[in-house]
């Protein structure tokens, strides 16, 4: 360009400027699937055993994922069946089942062995997904009692323990009692009997016979003789009944009649010769 002209800059048209990019709008992930806790799931706690006949129950506490709790009782026998039966339909995933015992299976640190192994034993097998969904498993859980039923139960026990608390226990040393507790007991059992004995009428049939509202029941003439024969001294001298027990005394020790025959009552030895 020549001097002094104006230097004009070329402006490229609006079309052939860089396109702007838009933001990519992308799709938020799904959120991670949590694992199933413990408190979806069924647990199981053994609580305690008995042992009756040679043969041992556990008592085994449930849990529902709705918190519902209740109890079960079951023998090694059902929960090895019960392990026959899921081994069926979820193979080699279940765990293995503690061993049987021929003997000394009733030795008490084997019972809380053994306890302890069924326990971990069944909570494997609550840990295995979809092993709750089988039919023999729900069987054998069994589920919570109805809310009826629990409070019927909840009121029969109710009746026992108060019906327990009113029995006397025997077996219990008696307790020595006060002199209060001896007066209320004094002055409770007084205003009973004037209310439920003394103040009932007396039929004068059972006043009769005994002779408590006249004389004395007279005796019979012979009786009545025997009687006054009895007060009345005998009227022989001392003399004679010295006399008479003599008498009386001889003829024990030396009777007419010998009890028993002396010949036969000794035998004599063989000879020896």
């Amino acid at each position: 360009s020549s001097p002094g002209s104006t230097a004009l800059l070329a402006v490229p048209p609006a079309s052939a400027s860089p396109a702007r990019r838009r933001p990519s709008r992308r799709r938020p992930a799904p959120p991670a699937r949590a694992p199933m806790s413990n408190s979806s799931r069924f647990t199981v706690k053994f609580v305690g055993n008995t042992t009756t006949e040679g043969h041992t129950t556990y008592t085994v506490k449930v849990s529902n994922p709705d918190g519902d709790t209740w109890n079960i009782h079951k023998r090694y026998r059902e929960i090895r069946e019960l392990h026959e039966e899921l081994r069926v339909r979820l193979g080699d995933v279940l765990p293995a089942v503690p061993g049987k015992r021929l003997f000394g299976n009733q030795d008490p640190v084997f019972i809380l062995s053994r306890q302890e192994a069924l326990q971990q034993y069944l909570h494997s097998v609550l840990q295995i997904e979809g092993a709750v969904r089988q039919q023999a498993l729900k069987d054998f859980l069994g589920g919570p009692t109805p809310v009826g039923e629990r409070n019927q139960a909840r009121q029969y026990e109710q009746i026992l323990d108060h019906m327990q608390a009113k029995l006397l226990n025997l077996a219990l040393p008696p307790a020595p009692l006060d002199e209060t507790e001896i007066a209320q007991r004094l002055k409770k059992y007084g205003q009973a009997m004037r209310l439920h004995v003394l103040s009932q009428p007396v039929d004068p049939i059972h006043l009769r016979a005994p002779g408590f509202d006249a004389e004395p029941v007279a005796l019979c003439q012979s009786n009545g003789e025997q009687l006054e024969a009895l007060k009345s001294p005998a009227p022989s001298s001392d003399r004679q009944l010295l006399n008479d027990l003599l008498d009386g005394v001889k003829e024990v020790l030396h009777p007419k009649q010998p009890l028993a025959n002396k010949d036969r009552l000794i035998v004599p030895f063989p000879s020896t010769s």
